[in-house]
């Protein structure tokens, strides 16, 4: 079983896939399920594949989920910038546009909460109900990781794609949880190693991730919003969600204990049950 059968072992097959046509680029896509369309957002370097083997099919059950990869990642076309977060969230209300799906309920982690953020202020009436995982608005309110743990958003050349990936492990969970699943943390690297994607187009994605400020805007966010996070998170400190969860009218907040950053592949029952729960 070569790393890509591995890495979607799972998962199971998509009623729906391919690239299509979104603005200046293509993009890679897939659908499970049907019902309500759900938007899933993928974050910093990840694509499709990085949401793990669970929480896409669970979440499946009940709605259309809709998968892709942003641009620079993945399957999708990787020009090498600049970027913005805006460019990215016009590119999500496009391939909604390509799919013919009017409005769909946006699930973002990470930097896919920024780009979901994003999508819920540029595009209101295509954003139903909006769930943020462990992510910030920018601005002056920003609360950054210290100096030893911001070094692990930058790659080293001086280890391989994989080193890399399980060397950032450490800021992504628990340190118990690598140490109890080393299988869970190499599937999942794995996935992301299936669809590498290019140095400039990560570094172009990073630069939008750092440069991103909607915190002045949060108050305009009229779609009913679930803030996310693991109680645990080093690598986007909790404080930036509960700022957006202050911030967004009657936004809700849920806290998974034990949780880092990645809480969606350590805790996928938990992220399930509280975006069922949410999304109705």
């Amino acid at each position: 079983m070569n790393s890509i059968d591995r890495a979607m072992k799972g998962t199971g097959e998509p009623i729906s896939a391919g690239r299509v046509p979104v603005g200046d680029i293509e993009m890679y896509f897939e659908i499970h399920g049907q019902g309500e369309p759900l938007l899933m957002i993928m974050g910093l370097g990840g694509h499709s594949l990085d949401w793990g083997w669970i929480v896409p099919r669970r979440l499946a059950e009940r709605y259309m989920v809709i998968l892709f990869d942003n641009r620079g990642a993945g399957r999708s076309d990787q020009p090498p910038g600049p970027l913005t977060i805006e460019q990215m969230a016009k590119d999500a209300a496009g391939l909604l546009d390509a799919l013919g799906i009017d409005h769909a309920h946006v699930f973002g982690g990470s930097m896919g909460g920024m780009i979901a953020l994003q999508m819920a202020l540029d595009y209101p009436e295509r954003v139903d109900k909006l769930v943020l995982g462990g992510t910030t608005a920018g601005g002056r309110s920003r609360v950054f990781p210290p100096p030893e743990i911001q070094k692990y958003f930058y790659p080293r050349t001086d280890l391989s794609a994989h080193d890399y990936l399980w060397w950032t492990g450490a800021v992504c969970y628990p340190q118990e949880f690598i140490e109890a699943h080393p299988d869970i943390v190499e599937r999942k690297i794995q996935a992301n190693l299936a669809f590498p994607g290019t140095l400039a187009a990560y570094e172009a994605q990073l630069e939008a991730f750092n440069e991103f400020d909607v915190e002045g805007r949060l108050g305009f966010i009229r779609a009913p919003t679930m803030v996310i996070i693991g109680n645990r998170d080093v690598l986007i400190p909790p404080p930036n969600s509960f700022e957006i969860a202050r911030k967004i009218p009657g936004a809700q907040m849920r806290e998974i204990e034990g949780a880092g950053h990645i809480f969606w592949i350590s805790h996928p029952e938990e992220t399930v049950s509280i975006v069922k729960e949410f999304l109705g």
